[in-house]
């Protein structure tokens, strides 16, 4: 028996993918490990789109599994847990997604002057975790605000045939 990976074709409609090269979804969670699973199948659903095998959409749910495990993290040290939101963005395009996830501060202190929460120790994002999710995706950015403590991560996964 001989192994072959069948690939889903996505469906073209020709008006806003041939002008703008691709879509844009935002999907606000609370900052609560819970919703996890609500991002991962937001994130297999569009691999699907874009073309991804299962073992592409995999490697992606494992990526944004930790990329929101960190920003949980984040938000809790920083504003108490549950107290912050994770927005995700997602770009999909022709052979390629990005996926962009951010730990929010509440809206309570979006409207007021945002302040550094004294920390025992700084958060470190070089750790396993970030080097898990380095082997699944393609590309791979972070960075830590150092006025409101939110983190935001960038992750592209590319079609590979």
């Amino acid at each position: 028996m001989s192994e072959s990976r069948l690939r889903h074709r996505p469906a073209t409609t020709g008006h806003a993918a041939a002008t703008t090269g691709g879509y844009i979804t935002e999907l606000k969670l609370p900052a609560v490990g819970d919703y996890i699973i609500v991002a991962k199948r937001a994130a297999a659903s569009l691999g699907l789109v874009v073309g991804f095998s299962l073992q592409e959409i995999d490697d992606l749910n494992i990526a944004i599994s930790q990329a929101c495990e960190s920003a949980c993290a984040a938000a809790a040290q920083q504003w108490g847990t549950g107290n912050g939101q994770l927005k995700l963005i997602f770009k999909s395009q022709p052979r390629r997604l990005e996926v962009e996830v951010r730990s929010v501060p509440p809206r309570a202190v979006e409207q007021q002057a945002v302040r550094r929460a004294r920390r025992e120790a700084e958060l470190d994002y070089e750790t396993i975790g970030l080097n898990m999710i380095r082997l699944f995706v393609d590309e791979l950015r972070y960075q830590v605000d150092d006025q409101t403590g939110s983190m935001r991560m960038r992750m592209v996964k590319y079609l590979i045939e």
